[in-house]
């Protein structure tokens, strides 16, 4: 049991994944993996420091089962003495809505939710228990689907808040440690169904190649996956590079350069659009969606590919455009120090000082006169009718006009969004404020407006 706990406390050491006065917010499903890594950390508390909070996703998928999963968890942070908070995912509901698998749904759910407790419960950083072999049957999936180089370096020790201490046991370990500590734990009945991918490389594939190839599988995986990852970072300085040339992320939309499809960058483009396609929809990119996009590129405007999760390519003169199908309405108040987090971007409103303004051709960030602001902001899609002052200029415009001027796309132009407050429009979002709200020489208070 030392030798394990050793195992994980020289990990987070390795990559420094704890900090003293941590606040962990851990992910806890009621199997093996998450009732080692609660019970680790409840162990060491003290030696790091951390207060700890749990979270547990009952997936309504198992019907009792499932119910006796959040009671088992439950329980298990009374008794650790963890606050827990429970959450019910519709996971069947968003699988048919985005037209996506069962697993592709939970962990899109889970992920969500993730990321919006860490900041309710004030945690920095989110524990999941994702364990060695894990990382090998991602690894094998990626390399089967064509997720292109990514793909290969596994599931990531730490992102963004996510860390995954656990990541350096192998399934085996992690059981024998709790049965050594008599510390209980549920069992997923739906892991032995071999109808999910995950579960026929699982339970029929890898435990052959263990038999027939190598026993020590998944360390040897895991330590090619790393070394890949550590070897990525020369390639993503390369496509950065490409990345800031060719591609322009706006609120809705996002916009294709088709030159990344010429012969001297196409080499690059596959790793270009799974960048752009996480970063910006959080879509696990594939080979078969690199030839799809490929082959649309070459074809004439007009036309449109569908991929999974609703989302649409569509096929511009010089470019292509990625968005999501549905016609969401948009009507959200802001208030000055808000953060807005709707589906594709973020939009804040911030008060700043006169030496922090930086005027450059940035349009995702633009500086207003505070003093000429009431009440709360107002963000929504431009409607007809819509007048405003284009900054330079002293005469009111239709928005219309202006968004033709432009010459953005008619898709882009339906969907584009205008920031207001007291149903003057402040912001064309990410083109041209309001000559009304200027910064002037006589300003004082002054209002930063970013979006991303």
């Amino acid at each position: 049991m030392k030798k394990t706990e050793q195992k994980v406390i020289e990990f987070i050491a390795r990559y420094s994944l704890v900090k003293f006065n941590d606040r962990l917010l851990i992910s806890i499903s009621g199997g093996p993996d998450s009732v080692f890594a609660l019970n680790f950390f409840y162990k060491f508390k003290k030696k790091y420091g951390i207060e700890l909070l749990a979270v547990h996703f009952n997936h309504k998928l198992r019907n009792s089962e499932s119910d006796k999963d959040e009671k088992f968890t439950i329980d298990f942070c009374e008794k650790l003495n963890v606050p827990i908070y429970t959450v019910d995912l519709d996971v069947k509901k968003v699988a048919k809505e985005d037209k996506i698998s069962i697993e592709e749904a939970a962990r899109k759910l889970r992920y969500k939710y993730l990321n919006e407790l860490v900041d309710e419960f004030k945690c920095n950083k989110i524990v999941t228990a994702h364990n060695q072999c894990d990382n090998t049957e991602t690894v094998l999936l990626n390399v089967i689907s064509g997720t292109g180089i990514k793909g290969f370096s596994g599931i990531p020790i730490k992102r963004d808040k996510i860390i995954r201490p656990i990541l350096c046991l192998p399934k085996d370990e992690i059981l024998n440690y709790l049965k050594l500590a008599k510390i209980s734990y549920r069992l997923d009945s739906s892991n032995k169904e071999n109808n999910y991918e995950r579960n026929f490389l699982r339970n029929k594939v890898i435990p052959l190649l263990r038999d027939k190839i190598n026993p020590s599988l998944d360390s040897a995986v895991f330590r090619s996956s790393k070394t890949i990852e550590n070897s990525l970072n020369i390639i993503h300085n390369k496509i950065s590079l490409y990345y800031k040339k060719f591609i322009v992320s706006k609120p809705n939309v996002v916009k294709i350069d088709l030159k990344i499809f010429e012969s001297k960058h196409v080499k690059f483009s596959g790793e270009i659009l799974s960048k752009v396609l996480f970063d910006k929809y959080n879509y696990e990119f594939t080979y078969n969606d690199f030839i799809k996009i490929n082959s649309l590129s070459k074809k004439q405007k007009g036309k449109s590919i569908q991929l999974k999760g609703g989302l649409i390519v569509l096929k511009e003169n010089n470019y292509l455009l990625i968005k999501r199908t549905d016609n969401e309405e948009i009507n959200e108040s802001i208030s000055v120090g808000e953060v807005k987090v709707l589906k594709d971007y973020k939009l804040g409103i911030e008060r700043i000082a006169l030496k922090a303004v930086n005027l450059d051709d940035n349009k995702s960030i633009e500086f207003i006169d505070g003093s000429t602001i009431k009440g709360n902001f107002n963000l929504r899609k431009w409607k007809s009718g819509d007048r405003f002052i284009p900054l330079g200029m002293s005469n009111f415009r239709k928005v219309s006009d202006f968004l033709t001027d432009t010459k953005i796309s008619a898709d882009i132009k339906k969907n584009q969004l205008v920031l207001t407050n007291r149903n003057y429009i402040v912001w064309v979002v990410g083109l041209r404020i309001d000559d009304r709200f200027k910064i002037t020489s006589k300003t004082k208070k002054i209002y930063k407006l970013w979006i991303n």
